[in-house]
């Protein structure tokens, strides 16, 4: 039977991870480029597929800063710790973006703010805060801030640039250390629950057992309008 979005369902995307479909922001941050917003995943490892349009990713790592062009049916798969902006100069820049299901959700995300923005709970909270287009500018211009002070600080040196990604990561797990269980419980109940089941799987095909086969399901998720709005752009979640 086939299962739409309509219908409840217990089939998750492979590994349970998220798709999202990202157009990228199409107006210029506060220095000129056009761009999403720049910041990092404490523990999410992402997938960047080019659906169409051209452009680059630019990061920040422990080796200061680098670009990556990307152009159509290209893939760019990147870690946690990467601070990463897209940037999008032809206004044409659409993606569909794979992530682990649960953690970005739940907050693993720290937009690249100055410190100002991260030393407290509330401050925190504020420059994250996103209910409108003209708020997620506003979000993105203070991340372009921060992103540029790091980059500057590489720029002085590779170890002044270390030490201060070093203090952001610090002020980004102080911002986020309470949410460290329900990223635990993401993962336990998503992609460590699938490879278990999946091992339970092989364990009965292993015995000679297919009744597995016989509960197959199929599940299609609608295409919709771009509705919500997330650091990177204007977002379709595919869940």
């Amino acid at each position: 039977m086939l299962e739409t979005q309509e219908t409840s369902r217990a089939l998750q995307m492979p590994g349970s991870t998220i798709g999202v479909k990202v157009k990228v922001y199409d107006t210029p941050s506060p220095d000129g480029q056009i761009s999403g917003t720049p910041h990092v995943h404490l523990l999410c490892k992402e997938m960047y597929f080019v659906l169409q349009g051209s452009g680059s990713v630019e990061v920040i790592d422990k080796n200061g800063f680098s670009t990556i062009e990307l152009v159509p049916h290209s893939t760019l798969i990147f870690s946690p710790g990467t601070i990463h902006r897209l940037i999008n100069p032809n206004r044409n820049l659409e993606l569909l973006v794979i992530e682990q299901s649960g953690l970005p959700e739940y907050g693993d995300n720290i937009v690249c703010f100055r410190s100002e923005w991260l030393e407290s709970d509330s401050r925190f909270a504020e420059a994250m805060r996103v209910k409108s287009l003209e708020d997620a500018y506003l979000r993105r211009a203070r991340g372009v801030e921060g992103f540029l002070q790091l980059k500057a600080a590489f720029s002085e040196s590779l170890v002044v640039g270390q030490e201060a990604l070093g203090r952001f990561y610090q002020l980004g797990l102080q911002r986020t250390s309470h949410l460290h269980l329900k990223w635990k419980n993401a993962i336990a109940d998503g992609a460590l629950a699938e490879a278990q089941n999946a091992l339970g799987k092989l364990i009965s095909l292993d015995s000679g057992d297919i009744n597995h086969l016989f509960e197959s399901q199929q599940y299609l998720i609608q295409a919709t309008e771009y509705s919500k709005l997330g650091c990177c752009g204007h977002l379709i979640p595919y869940a």
